[in-house]
């Protein structure tokens, strides 16, 4: 059960300079997707410590003032139609940052690989048997926290869960790996304050579209279609997007949403009925684009 919560010890943000961060057409598409993650922690060294919450808070407040101020901004539509991440220093988005104590063992909801060799953290199981019925979603609508971590402590148990959700706009997976991996770069080294992140992040958000800019698209494969489609209709758009893309709707989590199994004998039959000289991805794909 919930029970404690901080939020960012208030040093470590003086730093925060006002900015505006400018937001791609795909990073406000995807505004309404959660990225949610569960790391898994053994205190092998048996620390009395281990993961405490001000030092989990602190490592997350230090890395976000000096290279991740895009998390505590909040997204609007600035004055010249863009889409941006509003940093105020002096209305920071904060994060949502607490401890949940579990009355069980987190053996409970661990399964290993079938060779022994991966531990997996089975959340269905965790949802259904922990007494914590589902673990929050950061939203910019209802809670306000652009970051919401968890802390998991588990019943006569070695090892504690990082719980962390945030917005799909703010990174993408890889971009979200390397957030996670600086923040327990910092953590690890908060008794040194002069400590730097070995490999910084480059937080010019623009380096991603100058680099597509230059690559030439590759000729897709040409899938021959039995039936005549009619003519896409012109639409016409407006001439900023940003207010339509930031005010969608938020996406359910998946287990809201429906979801569609194929089989491998059901793949290999749309593969065929496609094209069998193209393979099952871009058989699936041009099936969805039709």
């Amino acid at each position: 059960m919930l029970s404690g919560s901080t939020t960012c010890p208030r040093d470590y943000l003086k730093s925060i300079q006002a900015q505006q961060i400018e937001l791609s057409t795909l990073d406000m598409a995807i505004s309404g997707v959660n990225i949610d993650e569960i790391y898994i922690y053994k205190n092998s060294a048996a620390d009395p410590h281990f993961m405490s919450l001000h030092r989990i808070a602190s490592g997350f407040c230090k890395v976000v003032a000096e290279h991740y101020p895009i998390l505590v901004g909040r997204p609007l539509v600035n004055d010249e139609g863009k889409g941006v991440i509003n940093v105020d220093p002096t209305n920071l988005c904060l994060p949502d940052i607490a401890d949940i104590n579990v009355e069980h063992p987190a053996e409970d909801y661990m399964e290993s690989s079938s060779d022994g060799k991966v531990m997996f953290f089975n959340l269905h199981k965790f949802y259904k048997h922990s007494g914590v019925d589902e673990l929050p979603h950061a939203t910019y609508t209802k809670d306000h926290s652009a970051a919401i971590v968890r802390i998991i402590r588990f019943r006569n148990s070695d090892y504690a869960a990082l719980y962390i959700s945030f917005s799909h706009m703010l990174f993408d997976g890889i971009g979200a790996t390397a957030f996670f991996n600086n923040w327990a770069e910092c953590t690890r080294n908060l008794d040194n304050p002069s400590y730097q992140l070995q490999t910084p992040p480059v937080n010019d958000r623009k380096v991603v579209s100058d680099y597509f800019a230059s690559v030439e698209p590759t000729e897709p494969p040409h899938i021959q279609h039995l039936r005549e489609q009619s003519a896409v209709p012109i639409m016409k758009t407006p001439g900023s997007i940003a207010p339509l893309l930031l005010a969608a709707p938020e996406t359910p989590v998946f287990k809201e949403q429906h979801l569609i199994h194929f089989s491998k004998e059901k793949f290999e039959q749309i593969r065929q009925d496609v094209d069998p000289e193209q393979t099952t991805n871009l058989a699936l794909a041009a099936l969805l684009t039709k």
